[in-house]
């Protein structure tokens, strides 16, 4: 992957999220080892690129680090449409 700049809003989201006990520093150099070793994932609107590691994921934007940020949707199995079994 090419260089790329954290952004403070990336920074802070994975402060708050992942590890709230690093210096600014230290979190950037995390970020940009933990976005090392990310994969690719896909294209997002805005050609906004997503990143994936483990529960991680990262939105890259112009060669920027715009987010990071773990899913919190579960994928659900689909159920019976009722209305389509009333008929």
């Amino acid at each position: 992957m090419h260089e790329t700049v954290i952004s403070a809003h990336a920074a802070e989201r994975y402060r708050e999220r992942f590890a709230g006990n690093l210096s600014w520093p230290a979190t950037q150099q995390r970020l940009r080892r933990l976005l090392g070793r990310a994969r690719f994932h896909g294209v997002r609107p805005g050609q906004a690129r997503l990143y994936a590691l483990g529960d991680m994921r990262f939105v890259v934007e112009d060669g920027v680090l715009v987010t990071v940020y773990r899913p919190h949707s579960r994928n659900v199995a689909p159920v019976e449409d009722l209305w389509c079994l009333a008929s």
